[in-house]
């Protein structure tokens, strides 16, 4: 009776080297137009994403410049309640108008670069999905292919007269 030191005679595990495992994932038996497919989502669901983030920092970025501006409105409205002299009250204006423009501005450059910055990333995630479209249209011609060979094959097969 065989302990645990010693073997049967007909156990060949210990002689055998150990099998590499292959490693089981989900696309190990998925189609190649699973695949295609998995790529054309990501790479809509990417692009929406970048729209989405960057709506998002414009949004946020032009609540901030609104807020902002409402602030300074009511603080010019104030000082001009205070005014005494038309002089006074035209430099407080002078002064409100010229600033509010340069804060205009800045406002308008900050939104175009985050317009710019979107463009950019979409560009790029348009470019895979190009990639991706002609990857589709090679394996779909593949499978054109090889499905014109199958039935070519099963019509060969059934024409062969029986001997």
């Amino acid at each position: 009776m065989p302990a645990k030191r010693n073997t049967d005679a007909f156990d060949f595990s210990s002689m055998m080297p150990k099998w590499p495992m292959p490693s089981f994932s989900n696309w190990n038996f998925a189609e190649r137009e699973d695949r295609i497919e998995a790529k054309t989502v990501a790479g809509v669901q990417k692009m929406g994403q970048t729209v989405w983030s960057h709506t998002g920092k414009a949004f946020d970025d032009q609540m901030n410049f609104v807020s902002h501006r409402l602030h300074e409105d009511i603080e010019c409205a104030k000082t001009l309640s205070q005014c005494a002299a038309p002089e006074e009250t035209m430099a407080i204006l002078q002064a409100f108008y010229s600033k509010m423009a340069n804060e205009y501005q800045e406002h308008f450059e900050k939104q175009a670069a985050l317009f710019r910055d979107s463009f950019s990333e979409n560009a790029a995630a348009v470019e895979e999905l190009n990639e991706t479209a002609i990857e589709s249209v090679s394996e779909l011609g593949k499978a054109a292919e090889e499905s014109l060979k199958e039935a070519q094959s099963k019509s060969a097969t059934r024409r062969k007269p029986a001997a």
